[in-house]
């Protein structure tokens, strides 16, 4: 017998008799997992744009990468949030992240929500390491959120926690994009990057000021994305 199939047939079947019992005795089989949906995503990774150093170890020693998305009327509650990353190094379990607001180059504006929380590291199907280049592409991804967002444009960051550039020869790089695959607002394509590094006294530089020019010019936006509960957005709107 076919395990995967006798699997998910056995799962549909007793999802049908929890159903039915619930119905039987006038109940609900118990509170449903949030629908999640993704409501802003900047773009699959682009070899040939050159990548922004995107870690963080501790308050005062990171470098971190912002980049702007838009909230809809009707706003967002955000159940998890993720970057795309080069990296040289597995065993990710923690990321720092941010949401700010009224950001621009030299103002961190303010700071809406930010946390140190768990994460998954995982890598990218269909990616593999480039000429001469040893890293692979991950997601690094915080899940378990509930922040509500109202209308308006934000700026995220999320980076994995570690020092980068020091760990494990520390090669971890945030994705730049052209878009491919975006969704929401902007699709990948205005360039208001930011970006902080405390190591070298920056904070919230225009990405484009101090990016390299690679094959496909130069890295303006950023591979991160937002999950949102599609149910308790779609009520406010």
């Amino acid at each position: 017998m076919n395990l995967k199939l006798f699997s998910r047939n056995a799962g549909w079947t007793l999802g049908v008799l929890l159903c039915a019992n619930a119905a039987q005795k006038g109940t609900s089989p118990g509170p449903q997992p949030a629908p999640a949906v993704i409501g802003w995503y900047n773009g699959d990774g682009q070899s040939g744009l050159p990548a922004q150093p995107n870690w963080y170890f501790k308050e005062g020693e990171f470098s971190r990468v912002y980049d702007d998305f838009v909230v809809p009327a009707g706003g967002w509650t955000v159940l998890g949030l993720f970057s795309n990353n080069r990296m040289d190094f597995s065993g990710v379990t923690r990321a720092a992240w941010e949401i700010r607001r009224d950001m621009a180059p030299g103002k961190g504006g303010k700071k809406v929500a930010s946390g140190l929380s768990r994460a998954t590291q995982v890598l990218i199907p269909g990616q593999t390491p480039l000429p001469g280049d040893p890293t692979l592409a991950y997601r690094i991804q915080v899940d378990g959120l509930h922040v509500r967002l109202a209308p308006g444009r934000y700026w995220l960051s999320v980076a994995p926690i570690g020092r980068g550039g020091y760990v494990n020869g520390g090669a971890w790089y945030l994705e730049a994009t052209l878009g491919k695959n975006a969704v929401g607002d902007p699709p990948g394509n205005n360039g208001r990057a930011l970006v902080s590094k405390t190591t070298l006294g920056m904070k919230f530089v225009d990405a484009d000021s101090i990016s390299q020019t690679g094959q496909f010019g130069k890295g303006h936006d950023f591979s991160q994305g937002a999950i949102i509960d599609a149910a308790a957005s779609n009520k406010q709107q």
